[in-house]
């Protein structure tokens, strides 16, 4: 049977609750500094009748090396987008990820080119 302190927690209230909170406190203050940053949060506004706010969970993980030993917290907010339909709940999504290929060409164009970064 495995240590509760063996899984990762499920909430923040479960992060609270281990030996290990000012860890989890730093990863949660890290992810929420990182979304202000970027600024992923606009004002608060009250949903108009009929319409359902997208939901959002707290996912938790600890990163560990090959010797299994923890090396790194993690916390993430995740939105559950699954409860939203195309055309009725959004038109377009937007997504800035870039593939591999096109990050190694970047890479080997800005090389070529003498380019330098700033």
């Amino acid at each position: 049977m495995q240590d509760s302190e063996d899984l990762e927690p499920q909430s923040v209230g479960e992060c609270r609750q281990r030996r290990d909170w000012p860890k989890w406190q730093e990863a949660i203050q890290s992810e929420l500094n990182s979304l202000v940053k970027r600024k992923v949060f606009g004002p608060v506004v009250q949903a108009p009748n009929g319409i359902k706010s997208v939901g959002y969970k707290c996912v938790f993980l600890r990163k560990r090396n090959e010797k299994n030993e923890v090396q790194r917290y993690k916390a993430r907010l995740d939105a559950q987008e699954f409860s939203q339909n195309p055309s009725i709940d959004y038109e377009k999504t937007y997504s800035p990820v870039m593939d591999a290929i096109t990050f190694c060409y970047l890479i080997s164009f800005a090389v070529h080119e003498k380019l330098a970064c700033i």
